[in-house]
Protein backbone atom coordinates (compact mmCIF):
# COMPACT_ATOMS: atom_id res chain seq x y z
CA UNK A 1 0.00 0.00 0.00
CA UNK A 2 1.29 3.24 -0.90
CA UNK A 3 2.06 6.13 1.47
CA UNK A 4 -1.29 8.25 0.03
CA UNK A 5 -3.56 5.35 0.33
CA UNK A 6 -2.36 4.76 3.99
CA UNK A 7 -2.82 8.51 5.01
CA UNK A 8 -5.90 8.61 3.18
CA UNK A 9 -7.56 5.55 5.13
CA UNK A 10 -4.65 4.80 7.89
CA UNK A 11 -4.41 0.90 9.30
CA UNK A 12 -5.28 -0.24 12.79
CA UNK A 13 -1.11 0.08 13.68
CA UNK A 14 -1.39 3.93 13.56
CA UNK A 15 -4.46 3.74 15.83
CA UNK A 16 -4.70 4.42 19.40
CA UNK A 17 -5.30 1.34 21.54
CA UNK A 18 -6.70 2.23 24.68
CA UNK A 19 -6.60 1.29 28.27
CA UNK A 20 -9.46 -1.26 28.05
CA UNK A 21 -10.51 -1.66 31.72
CA UNK A 22 -11.39 -5.24 32.39
CA UNK A 23 -13.36 -4.52 35.93
CA UNK A 24 -15.90 -6.93 36.30
CA UNK A 25 -17.74 -10.07 35.68
CA UNK A 26 -16.28 -10.30 32.17
CA UNK A 27 -18.84 -11.97 29.01
CA UNK A 28 -17.63 -13.41 25.93
CA UNK A 29 -20.74 -11.63 24.24
CA UNK A 30 -20.15 -8.43 25.76
CA UNK A 31 -16.52 -8.56 25.18
CA UNK A 32 -16.93 -8.74 21.37
CA UNK A 33 -19.79 -6.31 21.20
CA UNK A 34 -17.06 -3.82 23.36
CA UNK A 35 -14.29 -4.44 19.88
CA UNK A 36 -17.07 -3.82 17.47
CA UNK A 37 -17.31 -0.36 19.47
CA UNK A 38 -13.83 0.55 19.61
CA UNK A 39 -13.72 -0.28 15.98
CA UNK A 40 -16.13 2.21 15.40
CA UNK A 41 -14.65 4.78 17.38
CA UNK A 42 -11.78 4.88 14.80
CA UNK A 43 -9.39 2.88 17.47
CA UNK A 44 -6.87 0.34 16.10
CA UNK A 45 -7.37 -1.93 19.32
CA UNK A 46 -7.05 -1.79 22.90
CA UNK A 47 -4.76 -2.88 25.49
CA UNK A 48 -6.60 -5.54 28.05
CA UNK A 49 -6.35 -4.56 31.47
CA UNK A 50 -7.57 -6.07 34.98
CA UNK A 51 -8.17 -3.31 37.17
CA UNK A 52 -10.05 -2.90 39.81
CA UNK A 53 -13.71 -4.25 39.72
CA UNK A 54 -12.13 -8.02 38.06
CA UNK A 55 -14.37 -10.63 39.51
CA UNK A 56 -13.03 -13.09 36.76
CA UNK A 57 -9.76 -15.28 38.67
CA UNK A 58 -6.82 -13.01 36.81
CA UNK A 59 -4.72 -15.22 35.03
CA UNK A 60 -7.57 -18.18 35.24
CA UNK A 61 -8.79 -20.37 32.70
CA UNK A 62 -11.71 -18.36 31.96
CA UNK A 63 -9.88 -15.35 32.17
CA UNK A 64 -7.67 -16.82 29.29
CA UNK A 65 -10.65 -18.10 27.45
CA UNK A 66 -11.89 -14.53 27.26
CA UNK A 67 -8.42 -13.35 25.79
CA UNK A 68 -8.80 -15.67 23.25
CA UNK A 69 -12.69 -15.18 22.48
CA UNK A 70 -11.30 -11.41 22.02
CA UNK A 71 -8.12 -11.91 20.03
CA UNK A 72 -10.46 -13.87 17.88
CA UNK A 73 -13.04 -10.89 17.26
CA UNK A 74 -9.93 -8.35 16.57
CA UNK A 75 -8.67 -10.36 13.97
CA UNK A 76 -12.35 -10.93 12.51
CA UNK A 77 -12.42 -7.01 12.08
CA UNK A 78 -9.01 -5.71 11.66
CA UNK A 79 -7.85 -5.03 15.02
CA UNK A 80 -5.06 -5.15 17.50
CA UNK A 81 -5.17 -6.45 20.87
CA UNK A 82 -2.37 -6.05 23.19
CA UNK A 83 -1.56 -7.44 26.51
CA UNK A 84 -1.26 -5.98 29.90
CA UNK A 85 1.27 -7.37 32.34
CA UNK A 86 0.00 -7.31 35.89
CA UNK A 87 -3.44 -7.33 37.77
CA UNK A 88 -3.84 -3.44 38.01
CA UNK A 89 -0.12 -1.96 38.61
CA UNK A 90 2.67 -1.92 39.49
CA UNK A 91 4.30 -4.40 37.06
CA UNK A 92 6.06 -7.55 38.84
CA UNK A 93 3.82 -9.39 41.36
CA UNK A 94 1.07 -10.85 38.87
CA UNK A 95 -2.03 -10.05 41.13
CA UNK A 96 0.13 -11.54 44.55
CA UNK A 97 0.77 -14.93 42.56
CA UNK A 98 4.27 -14.75 42.14
CA UNK A 99 4.92 -13.03 45.72
CA UNK A 100 2.88 -15.56 47.78
CA UNK A 101 6.13 -17.14 47.61
CA UNK A 102 8.38 -15.08 50.06
CA UNK A 103 11.59 -15.65 48.30
CA UNK A 104 10.22 -13.36 45.41
CA UNK A 105 9.25 -10.28 47.84
CA UNK A 106 10.07 -7.28 47.74
CA UNK A 107 13.15 -6.61 49.93
CA UNK A 108 13.91 -2.91 51.89
CA UNK A 109 17.24 -1.86 53.71
CA UNK A 110 15.10 -0.79 57.09
CA UNK A 111 17.09 1.99 59.06
CA UNK A 112 16.17 2.14 63.04
CA UNK A 113 17.24 4.96 64.97
CA UNK A 114 17.30 4.95 69.04
CA UNK A 115 18.84 6.01 71.91
CA UNK A 116 22.27 3.57 72.94
CA UNK A 117 19.92 2.38 75.95
CA UNK A 118 17.14 1.09 73.51
CA UNK A 119 19.09 -1.00 71.20
CA UNK A 120 18.76 -4.93 71.70
CA UNK A 121 20.98 -6.77 69.23
CA UNK A 122 19.59 -9.42 66.99
CA UNK A 123 22.12 -10.49 65.15
CA UNK A 124 20.43 -9.77 62.16
CA UNK A 125 22.51 -6.50 61.59
CA UNK A 126 23.96 -5.07 58.51
CA UNK A 127 25.35 -2.70 60.21
CA UNK A 128 25.91 -0.63 63.50
CA UNK A 129 27.32 2.88 63.80
CA UNK A 130 27.09 5.66 66.47
CA UNK A 131 25.89 9.36 64.72
CA UNK A 132 24.83 12.44 65.81
CA UNK A 133 21.64 13.02 64.07
CA UNK A 134 19.71 16.12 62.92
CA UNK A 135 16.90 16.01 60.32
CA UNK A 136 18.47 14.10 57.65
CA UNK A 137 21.97 15.19 58.27
CA UNK A 138 24.62 13.19 60.28
CA UNK A 139 27.37 14.09 62.13
CA UNK A 140 30.68 12.21 63.57
CA UNK A 141 29.19 8.98 61.90
CA UNK A 142 31.18 5.96 62.89
CA UNK A 143 30.51 1.88 62.82
CA UNK A 144 30.82 0.05 65.93
CA UNK A 145 30.46 -3.22 66.56
CA UNK A 146 27.24 -4.19 68.84
CA UNK A 147 29.11 -4.65 72.04
CA UNK A 148 30.06 -0.90 71.65
CA UNK A 149 27.29 1.27 71.75
CA UNK A 150 27.73 2.32 75.32
CA UNK A 151 30.53 4.61 73.87
CA UNK A 152 27.89 6.85 72.29
CA UNK A 153 27.96 10.40 73.77
CA UNK A 154 25.36 12.37 75.14
CA UNK A 155 22.85 13.16 72.39
CA UNK A 156 24.23 10.62 70.12
CA UNK A 157 22.01 8.03 68.54
CA UNK A 158 22.50 3.99 67.31
CA UNK A 159 21.99 3.53 63.34
CA UNK A 160 21.17 -0.20 62.87
CA UNK A 161 20.41 -1.32 59.62
CA UNK A 162 18.14 -4.71 58.61
CA UNK A 163 17.48 -6.49 55.56
CA UNK A 164 13.37 -6.80 55.67
CA UNK A 165 10.91 -8.40 53.83
CA UNK A 166 8.16 -5.74 52.21
CA UNK A 167 5.07 -5.98 54.48
CA UNK A 168 1.93 -7.16 52.75
CA UNK A 169 -0.89 -4.69 51.15
CA UNK A 170 -4.41 -5.35 50.42
CA UNK A 171 -3.14 -3.72 47.47
CA UNK A 172 -1.26 -6.93 46.26
CA UNK A 173 -4.00 -9.35 47.17
CA UNK A 174 -2.46 -9.24 50.59
CA UNK A 175 0.79 -10.20 49.20
CA UNK A 176 3.51 -8.06 48.65
CA UNK A 177 5.11 -6.01 45.33
CA UNK A 178 8.28 -8.01 43.52
CA UNK A 179 12.00 -7.90 44.69
CA UNK A 180 12.47 -6.61 41.36
CA UNK A 181 16.41 -6.52 41.48
CA UNK A 182 16.30 -10.19 41.61
CA UNK A 183 16.73 -11.76 38.35
CA UNK A 184 14.97 -14.86 39.91
CA UNK A 185 11.94 -13.02 41.44
CA UNK A 186 11.55 -11.71 37.86
CA UNK A 187 12.01 -15.13 36.07
CA UNK A 188 9.21 -15.99 38.01
CA UNK A 189 7.24 -13.11 37.26
CA UNK A 190 8.07 -14.32 33.69
CA UNK A 191 7.03 -17.62 33.86
CA UNK A 192 3.76 -16.95 35.75
CA UNK A 193 2.73 -14.18 33.02
CA UNK A 194 4.11 -14.03 30.19
CA UNK A 195 4.54 -18.12 29.67
CA UNK A 196 0.90 -18.14 30.31
CA UNK A 197 -0.11 -15.85 27.59
CA UNK A 198 2.37 -17.62 25.37
CA UNK A 199 1.10 -20.99 25.90
CA UNK A 200 -2.61 -19.44 25.60
CA UNK A 201 -2.62 -17.31 22.43
CA UNK A 202 1.31 -17.31 21.24
CA UNK A 203 0.86 -17.97 17.86
CA UNK A 204 -0.97 -14.89 17.69
CA UNK A 205 1.90 -12.89 19.13
CA UNK A 206 3.34 -10.39 16.36
CA UNK A 207 0.21 -9.91 14.57
CA UNK A 208 -2.83 -9.55 15.55
CA UNK A 209 -1.58 -9.58 19.35
CA UNK A 210 1.77 -6.78 18.51
CA UNK A 211 2.77 -6.55 22.18
CA UNK A 212 2.30 -6.52 26.03
CA UNK A 213 2.53 -3.45 28.42
CA UNK A 214 4.24 -3.33 31.53
CA UNK A 215 3.00 -0.52 34.09
CA UNK A 216 4.97 1.40 36.29
CA UNK A 217 7.65 -0.96 37.52
CA UNK A 218 10.38 0.37 40.06
CA UNK A 219 12.64 -0.62 42.88
CA UNK A 220 10.81 0.74 45.63
CA UNK A 221 11.12 4.62 47.31
CA UNK A 222 13.19 5.97 49.94
CA UNK A 223 11.95 7.58 53.01
CA UNK A 224 13.45 8.85 56.53
CA UNK A 225 11.27 9.80 59.68
CA UNK A 226 12.73 10.53 63.28
CA UNK A 227 12.81 6.80 64.23
CA UNK A 228 14.51 5.45 61.08
CA UNK A 229 13.28 4.91 57.31
CA UNK A 230 13.72 2.08 54.24
CA UNK A 231 15.50 2.41 51.23
CA UNK A 232 15.55 0.02 48.14
CA UNK A 233 17.19 -3.59 48.51
CA UNK A 234 18.25 -7.03 47.33
CA UNK A 235 19.96 -9.50 49.55
CA UNK A 236 22.56 -9.57 46.30
CA UNK A 237 23.03 -6.01 46.58
CA UNK A 238 26.25 -5.78 48.81
CA UNK A 239 28.24 -8.68 46.69
CA UNK A 240 27.37 -6.84 43.12
CA UNK A 241 28.56 -3.55 44.86
CA UNK A 242 31.41 -4.46 45.84
CA UNK A 243 32.27 -6.40 42.44
CA UNK A 244 31.44 -3.06 40.27
CA UNK A 245 32.84 -0.33 42.44
CA UNK A 246 35.80 -2.29 44.86
CA UNK A 247 34.34 -1.52 48.02
CA UNK A 248 32.14 -2.63 50.63
CA UNK A 249 28.97 -0.69 50.72
CA UNK A 250 27.48 -2.00 54.29
CA UNK A 251 30.46 0.40 55.80
CA UNK A 252 29.16 3.33 54.06
CA UNK A 253 25.16 2.64 54.77
CA UNK A 254 24.42 5.78 56.91
CA UNK A 255 24.92 7.66 53.51
CA UNK A 256 21.94 6.06 51.25
CA UNK A 257 19.61 8.25 54.19
CA UNK A 258 21.93 11.06 55.25
CA UNK A 259 23.95 14.01 54.10
CA UNK A 260 26.99 12.61 56.38
CA UNK A 261 29.68 15.18 57.83
CA UNK A 262 28.46 17.88 55.70
CA UNK A 263 29.50 17.04 52.36
CA UNK A 264 26.64 17.71 49.64
CA UNK A 265 27.91 14.91 47.04
CA UNK A 266 28.32 12.03 48.11
CA UNK A 267 30.26 8.94 45.47
CA UNK A 268 28.53 6.44 48.06
CA UNK A 269 24.93 7.61 47.07
CA UNK A 270 26.29 7.68 43.32
CA UNK A 271 27.16 4.04 43.41
CA UNK A 272 24.05 3.05 45.38
CA UNK A 273 21.67 4.29 42.90
CA UNK A 274 24.11 3.58 39.82
CA UNK A 275 24.07 -0.15 41.08
CA UNK A 276 20.01 -0.52 42.02
CA UNK A 277 19.91 0.94 38.61
CA UNK A 278 21.71 -1.40 37.00
CA UNK A 279 20.34 -4.45 39.08
CA UNK A 280 16.61 -3.01 37.83
CA UNK A 281 17.33 -2.28 34.23
CA UNK A 282 18.85 -5.23 33.44
CA UNK A 283 16.76 -8.13 35.72
CA UNK A 284 13.83 -6.74 35.27
CA UNK A 285 13.97 -4.47 31.78
CA UNK A 286 16.05 -6.55 29.59
CA UNK A 287 15.30 -10.13 30.93
CA UNK A 288 12.13 -9.57 29.79
CA UNK A 289 12.91 -7.09 27.02
CA UNK A 290 15.13 -10.00 25.57
CA UNK A 291 11.79 -12.81 26.57
CA UNK A 292 9.63 -10.75 24.46
CA UNK A 293 12.23 -10.40 21.28
CA UNK A 294 12.72 -14.09 21.17
CA UNK A 295 8.58 -14.49 21.22
CA UNK A 296 8.20 -11.38 18.50
CA UNK A 297 6.37 -9.28 20.94
CA UNK A 298 6.90 -5.47 21.61
CA UNK A 299 8.21 -4.55 24.93
CA UNK A 300 6.17 -1.56 25.49
CA UNK A 301 4.71 0.13 28.71
CA UNK A 302 6.66 2.64 31.07
CA UNK A 303 8.63 2.98 34.41
CA UNK A 304 7.33 4.76 37.40
CA UNK A 305 7.86 8.31 38.25
CA UNK A 306 9.48 9.95 34.76
CA UNK A 307 9.37 13.48 34.82
CA UNK A 308 12.38 14.71 36.73
CA UNK A 309 15.83 13.86 38.30
CA UNK A 310 14.60 13.67 41.45
CA UNK A 311 11.37 11.23 40.85
CA UNK A 312 13.37 8.57 38.61
CA UNK A 313 16.33 8.55 41.07
CA UNK A 314 13.67 7.36 44.11
CA UNK A 315 12.13 4.93 42.17
CA UNK A 316 13.74 3.75 39.39
CA UNK A 317 17.33 4.99 38.69
CA UNK A 318 17.41 6.29 35.30
CA UNK A 319 14.60 5.65 33.61
CA UNK A 320 16.47 5.67 29.83
CA UNK A 321 18.48 2.43 30.91
CA UNK A 322 15.22 1.20 31.10
CA UNK A 323 13.82 1.91 27.89
CA UNK A 324 16.95 0.63 25.93
CA UNK A 325 15.88 -2.77 26.88
CA UNK A 326 12.12 -2.34 25.18
CA UNK A 327 10.86 -2.58 21.57
CA UNK A 328 8.29 0.30 21.97
CA UNK A 329 9.54 2.49 24.86
CA UNK A 330 6.83 4.57 26.34
CA UNK A 331 5.54 7.13 29.13
CA UNK A 332 3.22 8.20 31.20
CA UNK A 333 1.71 11.80 30.67
CA UNK A 334 -1.30 12.03 33.28
CA UNK A 335 -3.71 14.83 33.69
CA UNK A 336 -4.09 18.23 30.73
CA UNK A 337 -0.55 18.68 30.31
CA UNK A 338 -0.08 21.91 27.84
CA UNK A 339 -3.73 23.16 29.02
CA UNK A 340 -3.74 26.64 30.42
CA UNK A 341 -7.06 26.18 32.06
CA UNK A 342 -8.18 25.58 35.58
CA UNK A 343 -7.04 21.65 35.79
CA UNK A 344 -4.13 21.80 33.02
CA UNK A 345 -0.49 21.33 34.41
CA UNK A 346 2.91 21.99 32.72
CA UNK A 347 3.93 19.77 29.94
CA UNK A 348 6.68 16.85 30.84
CA UNK A 349 8.91 17.47 28.01
CA UNK A 350 11.49 15.70 29.78
CA UNK A 351 9.76 12.83 30.26
CA UNK A 352 8.96 12.65 26.16
CA UNK A 353 12.80 13.71 25.27
CA UNK A 354 14.08 11.27 27.45
CA UNK A 355 12.13 8.30 25.63
CA UNK A 356 12.25 9.44 21.98
CA UNK A 357 16.05 9.76 22.45
CA UNK A 358 16.62 6.20 23.49
CA UNK A 359 14.41 5.12 20.78
CA UNK A 360 15.94 7.33 18.40
CA UNK A 361 19.57 5.61 19.50
CA UNK A 362 18.29 2.31 19.02
CA UNK A 363 16.35 2.63 15.93
CA UNK A 364 12.58 2.17 17.57
CA UNK A 365 9.91 2.92 15.31
CA UNK A 366 7.22 3.17 18.16
CA UNK A 367 7.20 5.48 20.92
CA UNK A 368 3.81 5.08 23.49
CA UNK A 369 2.57 7.59 25.49
CA UNK A 370 -0.23 6.60 27.79
CA UNK A 371 -2.30 9.79 28.05
CA UNK A 372 -5.34 11.93 28.72
CA UNK A 373 -5.46 10.04 32.57
CA UNK A 374 -7.19 11.93 35.35
CA UNK A 375 -8.49 14.60 32.91
CA UNK A 376 -12.01 14.34 33.46
CA UNK A 377 -15.36 14.04 31.97
CA UNK A 378 -15.37 17.85 30.60
CA UNK A 379 -11.63 17.23 28.57
CA UNK A 380 -13.00 18.00 25.08
CA UNK A 381 -12.04 16.92 21.32
CA UNK A 382 -9.68 20.33 21.66
CA UNK A 383 -8.29 19.06 24.44
CA UNK A 384 -7.64 15.52 23.24
CA UNK A 385 -5.70 17.59 20.10
CA UNK A 386 -3.59 19.86 22.40
CA UNK A 387 -2.36 17.06 24.64
CA UNK A 388 -1.65 14.54 22.41
CA UNK A 389 -0.04 17.62 19.80
CA UNK A 390 3.38 18.31 21.95
CA UNK A 391 4.39 14.61 22.33
CA UNK A 392 3.60 13.94 18.48
CA UNK A 393 6.25 16.73 17.87
CA UNK A 394 8.75 15.10 20.70
CA UNK A 395 8.68 11.67 19.02
CA UNK A 396 5.25 10.16 20.52
CA UNK A 397 3.06 7.84 17.83
CA UNK A 398 1.53 5.31 19.91
CA UNK A 399 -1.54 6.51 21.61
CA UNK A 400 -2.96 4.40 24.57
CA UNK A 401 -5.80 6.33 25.79
CA UNK A 402 -6.18 6.03 29.60
CA UNK A 403 -9.19 4.55 29.56
CA UNK A 404 -11.97 2.77 28.44
CA UNK A 405 -14.10 1.11 31.03
CA UNK A 406 -16.04 -2.61 30.33
CA UNK A 407 -18.54 -1.64 33.06
CA UNK A 408 -19.31 1.33 35.35
CA UNK A 409 -21.16 -0.30 37.80
CA UNK A 410 -20.24 0.27 41.73
CA UNK A 411 -16.32 1.38 42.29
CA UNK A 412 -15.49 1.58 38.77
CA UNK A 413 -17.14 4.53 37.64
CA UNK A 414 -14.76 6.52 40.08
CA UNK A 415 -11.70 5.10 38.67
CA UNK A 416 -9.97 7.72 36.69
CA UNK A 417 -12.78 9.22 34.34
CA UNK A 418 -13.49 10.22 31.68
CA UNK A 419 -14.47 6.81 29.91
CA UNK A 420 -13.32 6.91 26.24
CA UNK A 421 -16.02 4.66 25.53
CA UNK A 422 -19.49 4.03 24.76
CA UNK A 423 -20.24 5.86 28.04
CA UNK A 424 -19.39 8.87 27.02
CA UNK A 425 -22.19 10.60 24.70
CA UNK A 426 -19.69 11.78 21.95
CA UNK A 427 -18.04 8.38 21.43
CA UNK A 428 -19.58 7.78 18.06
CA UNK A 429 -17.46 10.75 16.93
CA UNK A 430 -14.17 9.98 18.35
CA UNK A 431 -13.18 9.10 14.43
CA UNK A 432 -12.42 13.05 14.09
CA UNK A 433 -9.71 12.65 16.57
CA UNK A 434 -8.33 9.06 15.70
CA UNK A 435 -8.48 9.89 12.22
CA UNK A 436 -5.86 13.01 12.81
CA UNK A 437 -3.67 11.14 15.11
CA UNK A 438 -3.55 8.15 12.95
CA UNK A 439 -2.59 10.42 9.60
CA UNK A 440 0.09 12.01 12.10
CA UNK A 441 1.50 8.94 12.67
CA UNK A 442 1.77 7.53 9.33
CA UNK A 443 4.26 10.58 8.64
CA UNK A 444 6.02 11.11 11.62
CA UNK A 445 7.17 7.40 11.19
CA UNK A 446 8.35 7.83 7.40
CA UNK A 447 12.24 8.95 7.30
CA UNK A 448 14.62 9.23 10.45
CA UNK A 449 14.25 12.04 12.65
CA UNK A 450 17.14 14.68 12.22
CA UNK A 451 18.35 15.71 15.44
CA UNK A 452 22.12 15.91 15.29
CA UNK A 453 22.54 18.02 18.87
CA UNK A 454 23.10 15.30 21.66
CA UNK A 455 22.95 16.85 25.62
CA UNK A 456 24.84 14.43 28.37
CA UNK A 457 21.82 13.72 30.88
CA UNK A 458 22.76 14.91 34.56
CA UNK A 459 21.54 12.17 35.85
CA UNK A 460 24.28 10.58 37.95
CA UNK A 461 24.83 13.79 39.39
CA UNK A 462 21.29 14.01 40.91
CA UNK A 463 22.43 10.45 42.40
CA UNK A 464 24.97 11.96 44.36
CA UNK A 465 22.89 14.52 46.03
CA UNK A 466 19.82 12.52 46.43
CA UNK A 467 18.89 11.20 50.38
CA UNK A 468 15.30 12.22 51.87
CA UNK A 469 13.97 15.47 51.91
CA UNK A 470 17.33 17.04 50.40
CA UNK A 471 16.36 20.35 49.21
CA UNK A 472 18.43 23.11 47.48
CA UNK A 473 21.41 21.12 46.13
CA UNK A 474 19.25 18.76 43.67
CA UNK A 475 16.77 21.40 42.99
CA UNK A 476 19.40 23.60 41.55
CA UNK A 477 20.04 20.99 39.59
CA UNK A 478 16.42 20.51 38.71
CA UNK A 479 16.21 24.03 37.38
CA UNK A 480 19.59 24.28 35.45
CA UNK A 481 18.81 21.18 33.38
CA UNK A 482 14.87 22.47 32.87
CA UNK A 483 16.54 25.36 31.48
CA UNK A 484 19.35 24.32 29.01
CA UNK A 485 16.35 21.38 27.74
CA UNK A 486 13.64 24.50 27.26
CA UNK A 487 16.22 26.90 25.83
CA UNK A 488 17.18 24.59 23.22
CA UNK A 489 13.25 23.88 22.70
CA UNK A 490 12.05 27.00 22.02
CA UNK A 491 14.82 28.03 19.87
CA UNK A 492 14.24 25.02 17.96
CA UNK A 493 17.37 22.95 17.92
CA UNK A 494 16.12 19.35 18.65
CA UNK A 495 18.00 17.18 20.38
CA UNK A 496 18.63 13.59 22.70
CA UNK A 497 19.69 13.11 26.12
CA UNK A 498 22.60 10.98 25.98
CA UNK A 499 22.64 8.44 29.55
CA UNK A 500 26.42 8.01 30.28
CA UNK A 501 26.08 4.10 31.21
CA UNK A 502 24.73 3.78 27.47
CA UNK A 503 27.52 5.71 25.87
CA UNK A 504 30.05 3.71 27.80
CA UNK A 505 28.82 0.72 25.94
CA UNK A 506 27.17 2.19 22.60
CA UNK A 507 29.16 5.36 21.93
CA UNK A 508 32.18 5.76 19.21
CA UNK A 509 33.32 8.29 17.59
CA UNK A 510 33.28 8.20 13.69
CA UNK A 511 34.96 10.80 11.40
CA UNK A 512 33.77 14.81 13.28
CA UNK A 513 30.54 12.76 14.79
CA UNK A 514 29.47 11.06 17.96
CA UNK A 515 27.75 8.10 17.81
CA UNK A 516 24.97 6.12 20.16
CA UNK A 517 24.12 3.28 18.79
CA UNK A 518 22.48 3.68 15.50
CA UNK A 519 22.77 7.73 16.42
CA UNK A 520 25.15 10.27 15.24
CA UNK A 521 25.68 13.77 16.80
CA UNK A 522 28.24 16.60 15.36
CA UNK A 523 27.15 18.86 18.73
CA UNK A 524 27.42 18.09 22.10
CA UNK A 525 26.61 20.21 24.78
CA UNK A 526 27.39 18.88 28.88
CA UNK A 527 24.83 20.44 30.86
CA UNK A 528 25.41 21.58 34.66
CA UNK A 529 26.60 18.58 36.60
CA UNK A 530 28.37 17.39 39.95
CA UNK A 531 30.07 14.60 38.33
CA UNK A 532 30.78 13.47 35.16
CA UNK A 533 32.24 9.50 33.81
CA UNK A 534 36.08 9.02 33.36
CA UNK A 535 34.63 7.48 30.72
CA UNK A 536 32.55 9.73 29.27
CA UNK A 537 35.85 12.36 29.92
CA UNK A 538 37.69 10.25 27.64
CA UNK A 539 34.89 9.69 24.43
CA UNK A 540 34.19 13.39 24.30
CA UNK A 541 38.66 13.85 24.97
CA UNK A 542 38.30 11.96 21.15
CA UNK A 543 35.35 13.57 19.85
CA UNK A 544 36.94 17.18 19.77
CA UNK A 545 40.63 15.95 18.67
CA UNK A 546 38.26 14.49 15.49
CA UNK A 547 36.55 17.84 14.91
CA UNK A 548 33.52 17.62 16.79
CA UNK A 549 31.92 20.65 18.70
CA UNK A 550 31.25 20.38 22.48
CA UNK A 551 30.26 22.66 24.27
CA UNK A 552 29.90 23.18 28.18
CA UNK A 553 27.16 24.88 30.29
CA UNK A 554 29.11 25.88 33.48
CA UNK A 555 29.06 25.25 36.30
CA UNK A 556 31.78 22.16 34.83
CA UNK A 557 32.34 19.13 36.55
Amino acid sequence: MNLQKIFSLPPSAYRGKPFWSWNGLLAEDELRRQIRIFHRMGLGGAFMHSRVGLATPYLSEDWFRMVRACVDEAKRVGLEMWLYDEDRWPSGAAGGLVTRDVRYRQRRLQLKIMASEEFRPSGEELGIFLARVEGNKALNVRQIRSAEVTKATPGEKVLAFYCKVADPSPWYNNQTYLDTLSAEAVRRFIEVTYDAYARNIGKDFGSTVPGIFTDEPNHGDLHLDVDGGEAPWTEKLPEVFKERYGYDLLSHLPEVFFEVEGEEFSKVRRDYHDCLTYLFSRNFGEQIGRWCEEHNLLFTGHVLAEPTLRSQTSVVGSAMRFYEFMQAPGIDILCGQGLTRPGGTRPEYATAKQCSSVAHQFGRKWILSELYGCTGWHFNFAEHKAVGDWQVALGVNLRCQHLSWYTMAGEAKRDYPASIFFQSPWWQDYPVVEDYFARVGVLMTQGKPVRDVAVIHPIESAWGVFYPDVDEALNRLERQFETLQNLLLEEHFDFDYIDEDILSRHGSVEGDCLRVAEAKYRVVVVPPMLTIRESTRKTLEEFIEAGGNLIFVEPIP
